[in-house]
């Protein structure tokens, strides 16, 4: 009996310290995932643009759909992110009839509040005459451009990666970005509003000479990025703008700059400091849509508000406990 109970306690023994080294284990595992989750979503942005496939929702949550089912998650993938993708999908269909509602155009009122944002000066073209090179190819342009075309890429990243890591989080992030995306939707319905590029083009931004002060650098960042490529430039532009339903005059609020805050907001608190990053991206989208002439800066500014509001009113809402239901973790 003696001997049994040592066999017993050996085995017991060995069967245990596999056990206590899991924990390592898979915090080891979960940072190999990071990574590679990270890179497979930089490969995959570099395919659609090479292979011209565009970069929309739908586009990126197959792509991400595939990585779920690598992780054994893709049935829950299926029930957590159709709906989603669907909401998403609907915003862009929606956002292209905004301006049909007959509300009249803002552009004038944008430029002066620009102008007492920016102490007196357009904010656009401050950086354009600082910044902008006399002649030849403009590098930051060049930046801002690729920045402007990767919209969809941070929000449906930062949706996957809480959805792996912080799931209850994910929820609220979807909620608080769909909460975001229809305040966007309604403003530009009830106050459309022309960008810089499009103002100048109207003759509102004139300098002393009779000539815009501000220029719209991306048509040209394309052009540049297209002979890099092996592409023209209207098949490049047609593949940042063609599959979605655009709208000229949606400038006020930036989501280019409202989704990436929230983001911000989101992985804060989800990961501490390193959802800084996203802040610190927050600022080049900032820089690059008012640098392109895509945006004013009050655009971005109230962007940035919007996304605060959305992210407050979803963290500090009363969830009904079916809701919390839903949010507890399921089996994929």
């Amino acid at each position: 009996m003696a001997a049994v109970a040592l066999d017993s306690l050996v085995v017991s023994v060995e069967v245990s310290e596999p056990l206590t080294a899991t924990p390592e284990l898979r915090r080891r595992n979960d940072r190999l995932l990071v990574v590679a989750v990270l890179a497979y979503c930089v490969l995959v942005v570099f395919l659609m643009v090479v292979a011209g496939v565009a970069i929309t929702p739908d586009v990126m949550a197959v792509a991400l759909g595939l990585a779920a089912v690598l992780a054994g998650r893709g049935r829950m993938f299926l029930r957590d992110w159709i709906p989603f993708v669907v909401l998403l999908l609907a915003y862009e269909l929606m956002r292209g009839f905004a301006d049909d509602a007959g509300m009249p155009l803002h552009a004038a009122d944008l430029a002066a509040a620009d102008r007492i944002v920016g102490l007196g000066a357009l904010p656009t073209q401050v950086l354009q005459d600082a910044l902008r090179p006399a002649r030849g190819i403009d590098p930051l342009a060049l930046l801002a451009t690729l920045v402007y075309m990767l919209h969809f890429v941070l929000p449906i990243v930062t949706g996957f990666v809480l959805w792996l890591w912080r799931r209850p989080q994910y929820y609220d992030f979807v909620a608080a970005l769909i909460i975001l995306s229809m305040a966007g939707f309604t403003t530009y319905l009830l106050l459309p509003a022309a960008p810089p590029w499009y103002a100048a083009n109207m003759g509102l931004l004139n300098g002393p000479g009779g000539t815009p002060v501000v220029s719209y650098l991306k048509p040209g960042a394309f052009e540049s990025i297209a002979n890099a490529l092996g592409f023209d430039g209207h098949y490049l532009y047609s593949l940042a703008f063609g599959s979605v339903n655009p709208n000229l005059v949606a400038a006020f609020p930036s989501l280019h700059c409202a989704y990436p805050f929230l983001s911000f907001l989101v992985l804060r608190r989800a990961f501490g400091r390193i959802g800084y990053l996203a802040l610190g991206y927050t600022a080049l989208v900032m820089f690059s849509v008012v640098y392109t002439g895509d945006h004013w800066l009050i655009d971005c500014l109230a962007g940035i508000a919007y996304a605060y509001v959305a992210y407050y009113a979803v963290i500090h809402a009363r969830v009904p406990e079916r809701v919390r239901a839903w949010r507890r973790p399921a089996r994929g």
